[in-house]
């Protein structure tokens, strides 16, 4: 009886996925996430998929995942990209980011306060640009990953739960 429950709600889920696919939209990227993923999914997360290509959620979403390394699926329909993520109901709007420099902070981290500078390992200066957001640390060469959006360019570091910052790069 489980058997056959289960088997239903496999078949169920993969119809509502399949419903959400128009022809139009091909599929583009099959995988799970690199890493995993704790905290909650919402708008500007940065999911990285073991493939090495990173999305960033568009849509308005509020969810924890019960897999902290789900599955993913990404279509694509012209310039637009959807994904579907294991665990989430619907294909979620993405940017498929294409700049992305991953390093680690040289050094302390502290956070930031409006005005600071973060000097990376592999010699960049990246400062924050947006002046209004502070946030206190304590970390030791946290990894950042630093990345073109719409928006600008965005830093995000490990081991804050914390969203992502606009920073531009320093000459």
């Amino acid at each position: 009886m489980k058997k056959q429950l289960l088997f239903s709600l496999l078949i169920a889920s993969s119809l509502f996925v399949k419903a959400q696919v128009t022809e139009s939209m091909k599929l583009v990227d099959s995988t799970t996430l690199f890493s995993r993923f704790s905290g909650t999914l919402t708008r500007g997360a940065l999911l990285k998929t073991s493939n090495f290509h990173y999305y960033e959620i568009n849509d308005k979403v509020n969810q924890k995942l019960a897999n902290q390394q789900p599955q993913v699926l990404v279509y694509q329909d012209g310039k637009k990209f959807r994904i579907k993520i294991e665990g989430v109901e619907k294909l979620l709007t993405c940017n498929k980011i294409q700049e992305v420099i991953e390093s680690n902070i040289d050094g302390d981290f502290k956070g930031w306060d409006g005005t600071s500078s973060f000097k990376l390992v592999n010699q960049q200066v990246w400062k924050q640009d947006s002046p209004t957001s502070t946030v206190f640390a304590n970390l030791y060469r946290p990894l950042v990953t630093i990345y073109l959006s719409s928006e600008g360019y965005k830093m995000l570091v490990q081991g804050l739960n914390e969203s992502a910052i606009l920073v531009r790069k320093v000459q």
